[in-house]
C-alpha cells in the first residue's frame, strides 16, 4: 500500500510541476506579445516639406508630402512642381496600384520593421523606344524622429530584369537620404 501512496503523490508533483510550467510559458508569451503590440509603429500621417534634398538630379524644388496613415494602408500624395500624385500603399501584404511621378504604373505595398516604415514599387518601363520593357523596384525607408518634427526618407533602386552586377552598377542605393520637416503638428 505504501507503494501505491508514493505512485500517486509522485503523480500530483508531476502534474502540478506541469501545470505550473504551463502557466509560466503561458504568463512569459502574454509579457512577450503585450511588449510587441505595445511597441506599435509611429503614425506618420502628417503634411511634410523637403528641407534637404541630395538625391541626384533633383533641384529640390518644393516638394511636399501628405501622408494619411490607417490601418490598412499608407496614402502618400507627393507635390513637385505644381504636379500631384497620389499612392495608397497597402499594408499586411496585399498589393496595391501605384503610379509613379515620371508616370509608369505599376505595385505598391508598405511594411513595418520596427519603427521604420517602407514603401515599395515596382513599375514597368521602357528606357527607349524600341527596346524592351524594364522593371524598376524602388524601396524607401521612413524614419520619423523621436519629436516626430522630422522624417528622413532613404531611397534604394535597383532592376529585378537585369544581370546583378548591372543592376547594382545602374541602380543600387542611392546612398543618401532626403528630409522633410513636418509642417503640422502630430
Amino acid at each position: 500500500m505504501r507503494l501505491h501512496a508514493t505512485k500517486d503523490i509522485w503523480r500530483i508533483w508531476m502534474r502540478r510541476i506541469s501545470e505550473l510550467l504551463f502557466w509560466s510559458a503561458s504568463t512569459g508569451f502574454m509579457i512577450l506579445a503585450a511588449n510587441v503590440f505595445a511597441a506599435e509603429a509611429p503614425d506618420f500621417s502628417g503634411k511634410y516639406v523637403l528641407h534637404a534634398q541630395k538625391s541626384a538630379g533633383s533641384d529640390g524644388a518644393d516638394v511636399k508630402l501628405n501622408v494619411v496613415q490607417s490601418a490598412s494602408g499608407i496614402e502618400v500624395s507627393q507635390s513637385e512642381k505644381g504636379k500631384t500624385t497620389t499612392n495608397l500603399y497597402p499594408l499586411g501584404g496585399a498589393e496595391g496600384e501605384y503610379v509613379s511621378p515620371g508616370g509608369p504604373s505599376g505595385k505598391c505595398k508598405a511594411y513595418f520593421k520596427g519603427k521604420d516604415l517602407f514603401l515599395e514599387s515596382v513599375v514597368l518601363t521602357r528606357p527607349a523606344s524600341s527596346g524592351s520593357p524594364v522593371r524598376v523596384h524602388t524601396k524607401e525607408r521612413w524614419q520619423l524622429s523621436s519629436d516626430s518634427k522630422t522624417l528622413i526618407i532613404r531611397t534604394d533602386v535597383d532592376f529585378p530584369d537585369a544581370p546583378a552586377g548591372i543592376s547594382a552598377l545602374v541602380g543600387g542605393s542611392v546612398g543618401e537620404s532626403d528630409k522633410y520637416m513636418r509642417v503640422d503638428t502630430p
